[in-house]
């Protein structure tokens, strides 16, 4: 009967923390992201898929249709690479952007404001490969704000450029 009693409370305890694992290890979609979206553009934009919240929500397929460009350079974190995907200038382009600051929003909630022309002006892709390989949520993917930075160390080799570089990028918001 006690041996009954503590394998049952041995599983018990099993089933508890395997919950909490399980649980822990969900991905949380903060609010500028959405599940099974790639890309959620929003704002001052002229053409959505959600016009209630004036939203474009891009599937993966219809962004990595678009061209690709390609920037070699290295980052803080990474050495020289080449990182391609669309031009930012081309995806806002896609939804009739009309906004001059952008809120860069990544699945951890980070998130920071910039001017669209200053990314822009540098010829910044949103990465999904670097050296051909594609960008993982585990590398910095899905999609990584890139730009030449070692071509441009002295107005780029900062600390508030840094930031710009968001990875696991999954929102933008134009103002």
């Amino acid at each position: 009967m006690l041996k009954n009693i503590i394998i049952s409370l041995g599983l018990s305890l099993i089933s508890c923390c395997l919950s909490a694992v399980v649980a822990d290890a969900a991905v949380h979609i903060p609010s500028g992201c959405k599940q099974k979206v790639f890309l959620t553009i929003s704002g001052k934009i002229g053409r959505t898929t959600n016009g209630a919240q004036n939203a474009y929500e891009m599937s993966e397929r219809e962004f990595l249709a678009l061209p690709a460009s390609t920037v070699t350079t290295s980052t803080p974190w990474t050495p020289k690479s080449d990182f391609a995907g669309p031009l930012l200038s081309k995806v806002l382009g896609e939804v009739h952007s009309k906004g001059k600051r952008l809120r860069l929003v990544a699945l951890d909630n980070f998130s920071v404001e910039v001017d669209a022309d200053y990314l822009e002006k540098y010829g910044t892709v949103l990465a999904t490969s670097k050296d051909g390989v594609r960008l993982t949520i585990r590398d910095f993917g899905p999609v990584f704000v890139m730009y030449p930075r070692d071509s441009f160390r002295k107005e780029l080799d900062t600390p508030a450029a840094a930031s710009y570089l968001v990875w696991q990028l999954c929102g933008i918001e134009v103002e």
